[in-house]
């Protein structure tokens, strides 16, 4: 059983390991594609785990909200989460826009390497708190928001996440309720959502998210909007460092 003494938070990962590596035995010319230096992340695994190994212990939990992988297949994406898994701390991952080796829960729930749980639509428990999570969408008024194709998707996550809180709320009424989306809840362009509003009504007191990088993280919306401290944990914007939440 899990004893959480801190909640870590880092997103967007992009590994893309083409076979099994230890951590300080990584060749990145033979055992890494590397389709992020070409956005500056030069070796940004490294990063990653130095920073990681320095904060986190072997009983905190790290929530990672998606884009956890390049991969295509689950074949590929295995060494990806077995490098995660070599890191200290209970991992909980849901998806982002780059899960393209994600089709089933049941199947990637059954697949990841001890240490790693996948929540999507539904919620685990950490300490004091329940976490809730699911993908999220691009919000109407977003530059790249298209009503005709975006519009089901977008109400479609809203229902996962009213889903996941509801489940929550159900089972664990009194306890803390944290939300791990990929896609920002609200936006400069877009100030409002049905995410924001179903947060609102279960009480949800944090939610992180990802997704936002270069220009667009120095635009996002952090701090606490209606009562929910909002925080953007891609891996750029915190230096590759993961965030402590509690």
């Amino acid at each position: 059983m899990w004893k959480t003494l801190a909640i870590f938070a880092i997103g967007d990962l992009h590994l893309s390991f083409n076979k099994f590596v230890k951590l300080d035995e990584i060749n990145p010319e033979t055992d890494i594609e590397k389709p992020m230096d070409i956005f500056g992340w030069l070796n940004h695994y490294d990063l990653i785990r130095d920073h990681w190994l320095k904060q986190v212990r072997s009983n905190d939990t790290v929530l990672i909200p998606g884009d956890i992988s390049w991969a295509i297949r689950w074949e590929q994406a295995q060494y990806d989460f077995d490098w995660i898994a070599q890191l200290p701390g209970r991992k909980i991952c849901s998806p982002g826009n780059h899960e393209y080796y994600y089709h089933s829960k049941k199947k990637i729930r059954e697949a990841l390497p001890e240490g790693i749980e996948w929540i999507d639509a539904d919620y685990t428990v950490v300490e004091g708190a329940v976490v809730a999570g699911t993908r999220g969408w691009s919000l109407p008024g977003d530059p790249f928001y298209q009503e005709e194709t975006d519009r089901k998707i977008y109400e479609r996550q809203a229902g996962r996440l009213r889903l996941a809180l509801e489940a929550a709320q159900k089972d664990h009424p009194d306890k803390e309720k944290i939300v791990m989306l990929h896609f920002p809840p609200i936006t400069k362009h877009a100030k409002e959502s049905k995410y924001m509003e179903i947060m609102k009504e279960f009480g949800v007191t944090l939610c992180i998210y990802g997704h936002m990088h270069g220009k667009s993280a120095e635009d996002a919306i952090q701090g606490e909007v209606d009562g929910i401290d909002l925080r953007l944990v891609a891996c750029d914007a915190l230096k590759f460092c993961p965030a402590r939440l509690r």
